[in-house]
């Protein structure tokens, strides 16, 4: 057998399953990533094989991708409620109100996903065996990935600015997501002599491309030179740069006219030399004035492409529109070659964001992300649908990308023995092929405890399942049935309202009564309320039951009248009728007369059955 790993390799292993030409390999669908694989005869073999014992067949079950350890259930039980709590959203706000819903929502999804991937790392950093290490560190890298790319998709498509202007935001992505420049000038700052560090001016370049000109400035205030005309030069140049905030009350034409001549004076002065004396001056004014070869010089401040891409947009052109970002990737992309494939199958997927090609996006997610899991493209998906930016074109197989990301992620819970109910919400939402998969699945979940069998009929008759539910009951009663607990055998076949195994159970019953002389499950019997009339035997077991309340309170009449009522009605079985005879001997002995003319002919016509029916039998086992 084979299954795809997280890196897309195949991974093979095998089932001890014996070789014959007579046999083939079968298989059934479990739950989710399930499959139960078993070996059967050929059919025209079947004679020859007549022989074989059927305890040599074995089954195997066989799971892929079903590791989720406690982190990854954590997001999974978390985002589960902000998914249920947007989708009650969706049909009950108006369209203005739920976009403010649908942006608050993402940036919960961002939020649980940040926190799970801190509590990883803490988890990595404390772990000492090195295979388990290795793997929580993939699962950070994963994470650290999934943020990436959500975080990208809310600037472009769910938290779009106003006016498309995009850069703000790319800048606030960018020092969100690369955290290196911050950590550098940290670790300078608390150095003996900051300007003496190593990479004091790696600190400074990196910061100055991620466009956080104050901590730039207070790096240069450490320097021994800072009090030269050089460095208030380029302390008044780094101050006087202009910032686009939507809170301030200007135009785009007004900000982009002051950051022109801010750049032109950037020019000037670094055209009169006044930073010559000092060429890490130079160059941070050069990026300053938007040179195109320094930020060749400087790409190993940035790293990756897109991060070069925002640097360049904010001192080339600040105002950029959201629509002009796909001019600027091929540039970029060009300074870098990249050798690693999980780092090219990323870039892929960012790029394909920036170009706008969302379906590409989900597709390169699912087929590089969602290895372990579809948490991912199906919430991202789910947001984006309800935004208006996933085209609602049905597929071929008759529902939409949202629906079958969904379907895809639902099926991958169902596969967990304890995540099935979140499973089932998650498909309560796919209006085509939803009922239609809960229906499948919750006929496959085992049912272990009486706990667990409850909860599973609570949700199918939540969602009128009742074909599903009878079935659930049917099979827990029988499973109470088989252990002789009569009292929960007949609860869940009420419940599945069976008549013919309703009869069984309250037969056996009757018999613990001949063979006893009471009831066990009293509390089961006296409430049966409404329940005692699915059938006759049911009927007949709770006003037998009556009549020994009315004998045991002392009512003779009344146990006298519903005593004959049972035996003329001959809703009990034939094996009972002696049973209520003797029932009847204590009445008969009382000083008083009970029994009127009609009610004494009754006894004595059930006593005539019985002796025919006892004569027939006697006959029946002597001479047939």
């Amino acid at each position: 057998m084979a299954a795809s790993t997280v890196d897309g390799e195949v991974e093979v292993f095998t089932l001890p399953f014996k070789k014959s030409r007579n046999l083939k390999l079968r298989s059934v669908w479990g739950m989710g990533k399930e499959l139960y694989m078993f070996q059967s005869q050929i059919p025209h073999k079947e004679r020859e094989e007549s022989q074989r014992s059927s305890s040599e067949s074995k089954i195997f079950d066989v799971q892929w991708n079903a590791e989720m350890h406690d982190i990854a259930r954590k997001l999974v039980n978390e985002t589960h409620n902000i998914f249920v709590i947007l989708q009650g959203q969706v049909k009950s706000l108006s369209q203005s109100i739920l976009y403010s819903q649908l942006r608050k929502a993402s940036k919960q999804y961002r939020a649980v996903l940040k926190a799970c991937s801190m509590e990883l790392m803490q988890i990595a950093d404390s772990c000492t065996d090195e295979s388990k290490k290795l793997k929580y560190e993939e699962h950070i890298q994963e994470f650290e990935m999934v943020q990436l790319i959500w975080s990208l998709c809310e600037i472009l498509f769910i938290d779009v600015a106003p006016g498309g202007l995009v850069l703000t935001s790319l800048l606030d992505w960018l020092q969100w997501h690369f955290q290196e420049g911050k950590q550098l000038a940290t670790k300078v700052i608390h150095s003996d002599q900051p300007c003496e560090h190593p990479q004091y001016w790696e600190a400074i370049y990196r910061l100055l491309l991620q466009g956080d000109t104050e901590n730039v400035r207070k790096l240069l205030a450490l320097n021994v030179y800072s009090h030269s005309d050089s460095f208030i030069a380029a302390d008044e140049v780094l101050k006087k740069m202009p910032r686009w905030t939507y809170q301030h009350a200007q135009s785009v034409a007004e900000y982009e006219m002051k950051w022109r001549h801010w750049r032109e004076e950037c020019v000037r002065r670094y055209e009169a030399a006044q930073f010559a004396a000092y060429p890490e001056l130079e160059t941070i004014v050069q990026v300053l004035c938007g040179d195109e070869a320094v930020f060749k010089d400087l790409k190993d401040c940035c790293e990756t492409w897109y991060h070069l891409l925002v640097s360049k947009l904010l001192y080339q052109n600040p105002t950029c529109r959201i629509q002009d970002l796909t001019y600027e990737i091929k540039p970029c992309q060009a300074v870098y070659s990249n050798s690693s494939p999980q780092i090219q199958e990323l870039d892929n997927i960012l790029q394909a964001a920036l170009e706008f090609d969302l379906h590409q996006v989900i597709k390169d997610s699912c087929t590089f992300l969602s290895n372990r899991s579809w948490w991912f493209v199906s919430h991202l998906a789910d947001i984006l649908h309800h935004c208006g930016q996933l085209d609602p074109q049905e597929l071929p197989f008759g529902s939409n990308l949202r629906e079958y990301l969904l379907l895809e992620y639902a099926t991958s819970l169902m596969a967990h023995k304890s995540l099935y109910q979140v499973g089932i919400d998650y498909l309560d939402f796919c209006p085509v092929f939803g009922r239609s998969y809960i229906e499948a699945y919750v006929e496959r979940i085992p049912l272990e405890t009486e706990r667990k069998a409850h909860k599973i009929l609570h949700i199918c008759l939540e969602r009128d399942l009742l074909v599903q539910a009878q079935s659930i009951c049917k099979v827990m009663g029988m499973k109470c049935l088989k252990q002789e607990r009569f009292g929960s055998a007949l609860s869940w076949f009420l419940k599945s309202k069976d008549a013919t195994v309703i009869k069984q159970v309250t037969d056996r019953f009757l018999n613990e009564y001949c063979e006893e002389g009471k009831f066990s499950h009293l509390d089961l019997i006296d409430h049966l309320g409404p329940s005692m009339l699915i059938t006759n035997s049911l009927t007949f077991l709770a006003k037998y039951r009556e009549f020994h309340t009315f004998y045991n309170n002392g009512d003779v009449k009344g146990a006298v009248n519903l005593l004959l009522s049972l035996i003329s009605s001959r809703l009990a079985p034939k094996f009972f009728w002696m049973t209520m005879l003797m029932d009847a001997l204590p009445l008969l002995n009382l000083p008083e007369v009970v029994f009127n003319v009609s009610q004494t002919y009754e006894l004595l016509h059930c006593l005539d059955i019985l002796v025919v029916l006892f004569h027939y039998n006697l006959y029946y086992i002597l001479f047939v």
